[in-house]
């Protein structure tokens, strides 16, 4: 009997999303999360962060940035974490069909059609920067949306 490849990935996307909280993040490291002061604690159930950071808290609350930046200041090289996020509009296209041929030409087999489909196209955008002066975060900057 065979398997739906579905059933299969299910469990594989149910940990991938169990990783994906501040939840599953504290149970997977409670040493570290233990070690920080009440109210940063209280912020990272929530999944909020605030200046004065230290990078182990912000991957606590918001798991891996997606991308890391180096930037050049006065004072030195500062590090800048970015998180990205998608949302998804739909868009008309016209799309070439094959279909099978009717009336008037029986036994043509397949003819082409034109039919306007839409189309869902992720938009991915840095929604959050995060910039750490030392080990502490010094600036956040969120897209205003």
């Amino acid at each position: 009997m065979k398997m739906p490849r579905a059933i299969l990935l299910l469990p594989l996307l149910l940990i991938a999303a169990g990783c994906a909280t501040p939840e599953a993040r504290i149970r997977r490291h409670p040493e570290i999360f233990a070690s920080f002061p009440p109210d940063v604690q209280a912020q990272v159930r929530q999944g909020h962060i605030a200046l004065g950071f230290s990078p182990a808290a912000v991957r606590m609350a918001l798991g891996e940035p997606d991308r890391i930046y180096r930037r050049a200041t006065t004072n030195g090289i500062n590090e800048v974490w970015a998180y990205t996020a998608y949302d998804y509009r739909t868009a008309p296209q016209y799309a070439t069909v094959f279909a099978p041929a009717a009336e008037p030409w029986p036994g043509a087999g397949f003819a082409p059609g034109v039919v306007l489909v839409e189309i869902h196209q992720p938009n991915e955008y840095e929604a959050l920067r995060i910039e750490f002066e030392g080990d502490r975060v010094k600036a956040i900057e969120a897209l205003k949306r």
